[in-house]
């Protein structure tokens, strides 16, 4: 009961702008499933987009880093077993459970038991169920090893930018060396081929989310400062991935799906300009009257839920369209009206099925299990009662909440 009161009482207010953030780097990880799993061919026009859409992983390990030290980064004390206990009560129950529902899905048998128990104890380990739970795998890592991130950033204080620019080398030559199969024997080897379930694959995502947080107050100033040069970093963000995929397609000799894959070193560029305009335009968004909050809010709530269950819900809009005869029609169509289908009608139904169905979760004994969420009442509240922490005074444009478990999942 003290490690909880001390762990709440050091609680610092919610962050309504993440709110924005994770609902719009969600829809970029459904869109990107979409348009890999809906589409046909990797068109021209097709890869252009999922190059911009693929900087939802890196985005989503910048905002993890960046919660998890705004909230704990500064503390005079943590109790890490604490820490360890509520991170993992919250992710790993719903790690283990969609693991198997993935697994069943795409017909896994449970018979015979021992090869069941082995090709499914081979999905735990690997993040492979389906495509996106490494994503759960690299977050408990994070977890595992943020108590030595926090002791780095206090032990280089006043140092930070080298620090940045250190893990960015590090992070455009570890890109560079997957491109171009630089090891292929060993454990770096068989790191390289398969990098998406290992820590170090992002660890400048990691640390730069923690220096920004680091530095909370003084990284909101500058970029309300530079609002309209964060639009800039969009676009330049986006212009340089798009642009190098269209040189790497022209001039590279790779192909669309070659060349919009994720370990570009160019998506080391792109996916920190884009976090940084997310970030200011969820500044701008709290500063002009936060419009739909509660339903922005309502969607960042789910967009756990959202992430883990997406996957089944595509797999089975595909699979009615398919026995339908859209799904041929979509693929058959000019690689533009494709697009308009995938995107503009796909990744919308995809979304908002996939809400629906972590709404109804939230309120069953399940919610934890699968939505990594206490269950919800009717109002959507959760039926523990949220722990307040102290009135804090933060920049203009951020709005107290009184449940910090709301900042956990990125």
């Amino acid at each position: 009961m003290r490690d909880q009161q001390a762990d709440n009482e050091s609680s610092r207010p919610h962050i309504l702008a993440f709110d924005l953030i994770r609902v719009l780097i969600v829809a970029f990880v459904v869109g990107v499933h979409t348009l890999a799993n809906g589409g046909g061919k990797v068109t021209l026009p097709l890869g252009a987009f999922s190059t911009v859409f693929h900087t939802s992983r890196e985005l989503f390990f910048l905002l993890t880093a960046f919660v998890l030290t705004y909230n704990y980064g500064r503390r005079r004390q943590v109790r890490w077993r604490t820490f360890w206990r509520r991170r993992y009560r919250l992710v790993l129950p719903a790690y283990v459970a969609w693991s198997l529902i993935y697994y069943l899905a795409d017909g896994g048998r449970l018979d015979p038991i021992s090869a069941a128990a082995l090709a499914f104890g081979r999905d735990l380990l690997t993040g492979s169920a389906r495509y996106h739970l490494y994503f759960l795998l690299v977050t408990m890592q994070v977890y595992l090893v943020f108590p030595l991130l926090r002791w780095l950033l206090q032990k280089t204080a006043g140092h930070h930018l080298a620090l940045l620019v250190t893990a960015g080398v590090y992070e455009l030559a570890l890109t560079f060396a997957i491109q171009q199969h630089e090891v292929t024997t060993g454990l770096i080897g068989a790191w390289l081929r398969k990098p998406n379930p290992v820590l170090l694959s992002y660890l400048l995502y990691v640390i730069a989310g923690a220096i920004g947080a680091w530095h909370f107050d003084r990284f909101v100033a500058f970029t309300r400062r530079h609002a309209v040069g964060a639009c800039g970093a969009f676009l330049v963000g986006v212009g340089a991935g798009v642009g190098t995929y269209f040189a790497e397609v022209a001039f590279g000799g790779q192909g669309p799906a070659a060349a919009s894959a994720v370990f570009q070193p160019v998506v080391v560029v792109e996916s920190l300009l884009i976090g940084w305009a997310l970030f200011a335009l969820g500044l701008h968004w709290v500063s002009s009257g936060a419009r739909y909050q509660r339903l922005v809010s309502a969607g960042a709530d789910s967009s756990f839920g959202i992430f883990l269950a997406h996957p089944l819900v595509l797999q089975g809009v595909l699979a009615l369209a398919g026995a339908t005869g859209v799904l041929a029609a979509v693929r058959r169509a000019p690689s533009v009206l494709e697009l308009v289908a995938l995107l503009g009608i796909g990744l919308p139904l995809v979304y908002c099925a996939s809400g629906a169905l972590v709404f109804v979760a939230r309120r069953t004994p399940l919610s934890l299990v699968l939505t990594g969420r206490q269950m919800a009442r009717r109002g959507g509240r959760p039926t523990s009662k949220p722990a307040t922490g102290p009135s804090v005074t933060i920049p203009a444009g951020h709005i107290p909440s009184g449940h910090p478990e709301r900042s956990i999942h990125a």
